[in-house]
């Protein structure tokens, strides 16, 4: 009897498809969840053959003696570059067993300095970050894939920026320091560059696909770092760039991901100064989207 209310409210659902003109085959759901009360009925299918995050929504409303039907097909849209399983799972059926995969990610967000140096007026939402993990391992320790720790090799820009009347500039020992523009200019910026090869550690705790969150380090291999200050003097623009600024060659962010309501975001925060002692004193802080 059970099969035979399901097999009716399926021909429901697919002949409202059928008046217009639209057809959905799905292979190998993993799970189908079906509503029905006296003015509503709706279809719930979750999963498919190669990709578990699928989802498919159907419902037909009673209104007035006629029904309203809308329908909802896709994946969480924040997702723009999707994962390639690799390995096999174990035990599907019973929601237990370990599976693999391969994916990619990318974050934009600004930079917010700490500990700073007191002169250091930085403007947070001109200063930016940009990264991008190029190829990470994800394993998941469960078939709903609840639970995954992920190993990641990216890049990384972040640029720390003034406004105001200090620039930074580059002392005859090396050294950034700070230094007020003469009366005479009109600054424009003035910003500290660092760009890094990054190896990332995390775990991450998955409610469902719209509440997730996440944890771990992300080494920063400090490669390059240039001053850049733009400003004008007697009507003249002028642009200054000094490289070789004794970065810290490694650093260490601290980073937290969140995905709430499906957007998904990230907070960085380093315990390290973004320089070597004798330059100007900051530490990094960012946030952020994490795609």
């Amino acid at each position: 009897m059970k099969r035979l209310m399901i097999i009716a409210l399926l021909a429901v659902a697919a002949t409202a498809s059928a008046q217009e003109n639209d057809t959905v085959v799905i292979h190998n759901p993993k799970k189908v969840t079906i509503v029905t009360s006296d003015s509503l009925q709706k279809i719930i299918v979750a999963g498919k053959e190669g990709d578990d995050k699928f989802t498919y929504q159907n419902t037909i409303q009673l209104v007035d003696s006629n029904y309203v039907s809308t329908t909802h097909i896709g994946r969480d849209r924040w997702e723009l570059i999707p994962s390639v399983k690799v390995g096999k799972k174990r035990d599907n059926n019973r929601g237990r067993g370990s599976s693999n995969s391969l994916s990619a990610h990318f974050g934009l967000g600004f930079t917010a300095p700490t500990n700073a140096d007191a002169r250091a007026d930085f403007s947070t939402f001109k200063s930016w970050e940009i990264f991008a993990t190029l190829i990470q391992w994800d394993h998941h320790f469960d078939y709903r894939e609840h639970n995954t720790v992920s190993l990641g090799f990216g890049i990384d820009w972040k640029n720390y920026r003034m406004t105001d009347d200090m620039r930074f500039t580059k002392a005859p020992d090396g050294n950034v320091v700070l230094q007020k523009y003469p009366l005479q200019v009109s600054p424009d910026f003035s910003r500290i560059k660092v760009f890094s090869l990054t190896v990332n550690l995390s775990y991450t705790y998955s409610f469902d696909d719209d509440f997730w969150i996440g944890f771990g380090p992300v080494v920063n291999f400090n490669t390059y770092a240039s001053i850049k200050t733009e400003y004008s003097m007697y009507g003249d623009d002028i642009k200054k760039l000094e490289k070789d600024i004794r970065q810290r060659p490694i650093t260490i962010d601290w980073m937290l991901r969140l995905g709430v309501g499906g957007v998904p975001l990230y907070v960085k925060y380093s315990n390290d100064d973004v320089l070597k002692d004798g330059g100007v004193k900051f530490r990094s802080l960012s946030f952020g989207l994490y795609l």
